[in-house]
């Protein structure tokens, strides 16, 4: 029988995809802040690229930890819906963009009920900075229903909601890696 230790250095082996979605997600979001114009109209090809590798590396994380995390399910469900999004917005390149800030606004809200849910998982696992992952899920549901309401508040604005979100979303998930990568040392270092 597997100890707990045991479980949690096991679940957490991969904890780099989440640092590596991070980082993914801070540098799109950093292009959207420096050249808005320029990005609404390169924003489907930027956005399916980055959806396709997420979704890639979500299902690699959830398929790898599937038998140590029990709500690993809704990261393989994130990752297909990554992909499968990534996929549909990269074979209509011509997508209309007043149909770009609603599938934005579903992407961010799925990621942001998920982020909470990746809290609760960390508070199981005794984190004592499950919180702030659960403000920045929140914060992404926010931003996401603030694009649904207002799609149509110029493109400018839109862009730097989205940068922002994105933002939220890649701190998150780069504090979520080091939070994985230190219960991983934890449960793989010897007790004395």
């Amino acid at each position: 029988m597997n100890t707990f230790d045991e479980r949690i250095s096991s679940a957490v082996k991969n904890w780099w995809v989440s640092l590596l979605l991070g980082l993914l997600y801070i540098l799109i979001a950093i292009c959207l802040m420096f050249t808005p114009m320029a990005s609404y109209v390169a924003l489907s090809l930027l956005f399916s690229v980055a959806m396709f590798v997420s979704g890639t590396l979500e299902i690699l994380f959830a398929v790898s930890n599937r038998k140590h995390i029990s709500s690993w399910g809704w990261y393989l469900a994130g990752g297909i819906i990554d992909l499968i999004l990534g996929i549909y917005l990269m074979a209509s390149p011509g997508l209309s963009m007043t149909v770009l800030p609603f599938i934005l606004a579903f992407w961010l809200m799925f990621r942001g009920f998920s982020s909470t849910g990746y809290a609760m998982d960390l508070k199981r696992f005794g984190t004592g900075n499950w919180g702030w992952y659960m403000a920045f899920g929140i914060l992404a549901i926010i931003c996401s229903i603030a694009i649904i309401w207002q799609p149509g508040l110029g493109v400018f604005t839109l862009v730097y909601m989205i940068a922002y979100a994105l933002l939220i979303i890649g701190i998150f998930r780069v504090m979520l890696s080091f939070e994985l990568r230190s219960l991983h040392k934890r449960a793989t270092t010897p007790l004395q």
